[in-house]
């Protein structure tokens, strides 16, 4: 098989751009006890976490409106562009209003990044097949990005680094992928632009997908954003409030917290690269629907047993701890396949070639809309040691998602059924 230079640089992009997503998340419990920040971090790191989800709403909004027209490429060149202004700001800075800005642009760099990264899959690749491994490819580069910025953060903070000394390293990956992407970018578009000229010459432009506005109008549409929405606070619940919930309620150290939080963000990067990209690829249509259910059933039962453990070592003295992990791990594992697959292959079949971006962006967009009245609730339940009333949230959340996307798959694949009998 031929080496495909987009294909991995596109995987890199992603993997790095994750693990400097997370690098805040995960030593925030550090920052929180640092006495030049403590006080005034403390106080405003409830309204910052809804700033940055109103932060990447609009991000989300502003990528489905111009991701489409400039290309992925040029935006993922801005994305590093401001990521590194952000990292270095992070850790030079010693105001705090300061800090949450760098975490706003940060937040507003890597919320830009999926929606530019499936349209240049979608340009670039016709055959749903290679679409469908390629979505994998990508999606599973963000899971090891998450997983492996946690644990390399967490091990640096665990071998005596100070937060700020924690944050460099990421800067020259930054500016690497800068350079590859820009190269890149520069490259490809010198030798498209033959290609497309005669194709334009040739041929009548290819029809689009349906409109947004169609989309909404249909049950399917809703079907699928509800749960892409609500399995949005996943991700959140994954980045700000694993560690901490390992800290408070199961003794961890703020290393190993924020190392097993890592460790459990793993656990989505085998739900893409073995039950996504093995178990799911293999299955017929029905096969890929029971498939997303029985993920869809262990994110409601998982959160009920992690907001349980305290409950029951109360009252019968049973130590769930050394479980916490591995049911963090199921979790991740879990969730990873819903919540990237179906939805990335439906923003590409109603998007077509030329709105992709737009239906990608458009679910993020719900999915952060969910979080910015999310977050400020999980933030104060967290401050005052409730974890179980959050996890309780995301088990509900888990059993909304179970009944919304199997049916939309269902209906989908029902059509297409139809569809290929009148054939």
């Amino acid at each position: 098989m031929a080496f495909d230079a987009c294909s991995w640089l596109l995987f890199a992009a992603v993997l790095v751009n994750q693990a400097g997503r997370v690098m805040i998340p995960a030593i925030k419990t550090s920052v929180l006890v640092d006495p030049d920040f403590a006080p005034a971090f403390e106080q405003n790191v409830g309204a910052m976490l809804s700033g940055v989800s109103l932060v990447c709403l609009g991000g989300k909004l502003l990528g489905a409106a111009l991701t489409d027209k400039l290309g992925g490429w040029l935006v993922l060149i801005s994305v590093f562009v401001m990521w590194i202004i952000a990292t270095v700001a992070s850790f030079s800075t010693y105001d705090v209003q300061v800090f949450g800005g760098a975490w706003l642009l940060n937040s507003f760099a890597y919320t830009v990044t999926w929606g530019a990264a499936v349209q240049v899959i979608g340009s670039k690749y016709s055959d749903d097949k290679e679409r469908d491994a390629q979505l994998v490819k990508v999606a599973s580069a963000s899971r090891f990005g998450a997983t492996f910025g946690n644990i390399i953060f967490g091990q640096l903070l665990t071998a005596g680094l100070h937060w700020r000394q924690a944050l460099m390293p990421v800067v020259p990956l930054q500016a690497v992928l800068l350079v590859a992407c820009a190269y890149y970018w520069s490259t490809s578009r010198a030798a498209a632009a033959p290609a497309t000229k005669a194709k334009a010459k040739a041929e009548p432009a290819a029809a689009g997908g349906p409109s947004a506005l169609q989309a909404m109008l249909s049950l399917d549409f809703w079907l699928m954003l509800v749960p892409k929405a609500v399995l949005f606070t996943y991700t959140q619940f994954f980045m700000n409030y694993i560690p901490q919930l390992l800290n408070a309620d199961y003794g961890f150290d703020h290393g190993q917290a924020a190392t097993y939080g890592g460790v459990a963000q793993g656990g989505s990067v085998v739900g893409l690269l073995y039950v996504g990209n093995v178990l799911y690829k293999s299955r017929e249509p029905a096969g890929k629907v029971n498939l997303v259910r029985f993920g869809l059933a262990l994110c409601a039962i998982t959160p009920l047993i992690l907001a349980n453990g305290p409950l029951v070592k109360a009252k019968t003295g049973l130590d769930i701890a050394p479980l916490v992990v591995p049911l963090t791990v199921l979790w991740g594992l879990a969730y990873a396949l819903p919540f990237y697959i179906p939805p990335g292959a439906f923003a590409m079949t109603a998007g077509g070639k030329t709105a992709a971006a737009l239906y990608t962006n458009l679910f993020d967009a719900a999915g952060f809309t969910v979080s910015a009245i999310w977050n400020p609730w999980a933030s104060a339940c967290a401050k005052r040691g409730d974890f179980a009333t959050i996890l309780y949230s995301q088990a509900l959340f888990g059993l909304i998602s179970f009944v919304c996307m199997p049916l939309c798959m269902a209906r989908t694949n029902a059509r297409a059924e139809a569809k290929k009998k009148k054939a």
